[in-house]
């Protein structure tokens, strides 16, 4: 099966990033066939039981396509291409389509592509519905090729946006949006009914993220008022945590005990360092943090568990030669002009 993800346009590299993790996390081998323009596509076997969950494990996917066919950017290939592809599998009696145009269309093509297209579906019988279609085929634009498709999954908007950390009943300046969140989670690779541990869990994004997607989750963070707040917030989506008022860099629980490991470091906010630090400079006081907390990260995580790490400080990463990770992949973005935020996937070696 040939398909293809819509990627969103947030970010340039996190979104495939992502879509290999939730893949990896199922078991799912694939190939990647083609990248272009927003759109991935790898060849895979998949059943339509998997897509589903896929579909909603994924954050900055905004939609699934099974490739039909393909053709060369040009209206009489396309009409071509429509009129040689079987659908009779796909559509049922009495079943009402529409068609759709993703992509950059190139301005050769002249408007009206849609409704061209359906006319020649149409005339094998069935029947057009522009508000509420059965199916959806989809004439996808990417490089120079066109690809005839049938959407599977489309993402519902709403569901991340009713999650917003401002509607939550605890709200905390600065946190992460629910759909980065998500995609951080889906990039450890981590299963359903794994162990994730936020040891910097905050007001609970990555958790409540986690927690929906059957992981099971512990949260860490020195204070308590924070904690509180984060229990709040996972009670008002009806999900289970444990939840930890402690230092990151002592971590109550047994060596290699946790699958995967996901968080957002605090980056030079003192408050959010532990006071058993007697270090006079800020900027020293976070870095033993980090180092002791990363420590911890190793000696909880399972071998081959991977770590997904956010922080603001280009030199972290030489940090991590202490201890045995190895660095997957990484990631950059920019929060504003004076911010930069980078990603780091590391797994445990041994």
């Amino acid at each position: 099966m040939l398909l293809a993800f819509e990627l969103s346009g947030e970010h340039e590299t996190l979104p495939k990033a992502e879509v290999a993790g939730c893949l990896r996390a199922l078991n799912v081998s694939y190939t990647e066939q083609m990248r272009s323009e927003g759109f991935l596509v790898i060849a895979a076997d998949i059943r339509l039981g998997i897509l589903d969950t896929i579909s909603k494990r994924l954050g900055m996917t905004h939609s699934i396509h099974e490739i039909l066919g393909m053709s060369k950017q040009e209206e009489r290939e396309i009409q071509k291409l429509i009129t040689n592809t079987d659908i009779s599998g796909i559509m049922g009696q009495g079943q009402t389509f529409v068609v759709r145009v993703r992509g950059k269309k190139p301005a050769a093509l002249e408007h009206g592509l849609e409704g061209r297209a359906g006319e020649i579906i149409k005339s094998r019988g069935y029947e057009v519905n522009l508000r509420k279609a059965s199916k959806t085929f989809t004439l996808l634009f990417m490089k120079h090729t066109c690809c005839f498709c049938l959407l599977l999954h489309s993402r519902v908007k709403k569901d991340f946006e009713d999650r917003r950390p401002h509607l939550r009943p605890f709200f905390s300046p600065g946190v992460m949006m629910p759909k980065f969140a998500r995609a951080l989670v889906n990039l450890s690779g981590v299963k359903e009914k794994e162990l994730l541990l936020d040891p910097f869990c905050g007001t609970g994004g990555l958790l409540i993220e986690a927690g929906l997607m059957g992981v099971s989750v512990i949260g860490i963070d020195v204070q308590e008022k924070i904690v509180r707040g984060a229990a709040q917030n996972m009670r008002f989506y009806h999900l289970n945590a444990d939840l930890i008022v402690a230092d990151a860099s002592k971590i109550a629980l047994h060596d290699k005990s946790v699958d995967t490991v996901v968080t957002d470091l605090p980056y030079g906010r003192s408050s959010l360092v532990s006071g058993s630090f007697n270090v006079q400079s800020s900027s020293l006081r976070v870095e033993r943090l980090y180092l002791n907390a990363l420590a911890e990260m190793h000696r909880v995580l399972k071998s081959r568990g991977r770590v997904v790490i956010v922080f603001s400080s280009p030199s972290l990463p030489s940090l991590f030669h202490r201890y045995q990770f190895h660095i997957i992949e990484k990631h950059k973005y920019r929060v504003h002009k004076s911010l930069n935020r980078y990603i780091t996937v590391l797994e445990k070696e041994g």
